[in-house]
């Protein structure tokens, strides 16, 4: 396998994950676990709210999202570690049976001032579901290694 290195991003290039399903136990444990309010872990209490149901944490969302784009992109790179994310937003919520899909573009790039041996890349990250509505969008600023 040939890991990307920085040079090898290109402006512009984007790249689609697998997809993943969510579950409703899923929503429900991750929920209890992490993020326990009534809409992620309480189906009758979910009922009452605007979303008509149970819904999964936003941070659940980010993190399904994280394990595609490791598995199917930076784990192929020759990364060095996320220096943040600026600009994340969830426009619409996910909810059970839904079938989440990555989809990354390359925003910009550019040397790192302090090292010479790295360089920084700007990620556009686009989570959206089965019926093509966007659940999570979020900016990613990630340190490379150069050749």
């Amino acid at each position: 396998m040939d890991y990307k290195y920085y040079d090898d991003f290109i402006v512009g290039e984007t790249h689609k994950t697998d997809d993943v399903e969510v579950t409703k136990q899923e929503i429900l444990e991750f929920g209890q676990k992490y993020d326990p309010l009534p809409f992620h872990i309480d189906e009758e209490a979910a009922a009452k709210t605007p979303f008509n149901g149970v819904i999964a944490s936003g941070l659940q969302t980010f993190a399904l999202s994280q394990k595609q784009v490791v598995d199917s992109f930076f784990r192929e790179s020759h990364l060095l570690g996320s220096v943040g994310f600026d600009e994340a937003e969830f426009p619409n919520p996910v909810r059970p049976g839904d079938i989440l899909s990555t989809t990354l573009e390359i925003l910009e790039k550019r040397p790192s001032k302090s090292n010479p041996s790295r360089g920084l890349v700007t990620i556009m990250r686009k989570v959206v579901n089965q019926h093509d509505s966007v659940v999570l969008r979020v900016t990613n600023n990630v340190l490379v290694e150069r050749q």
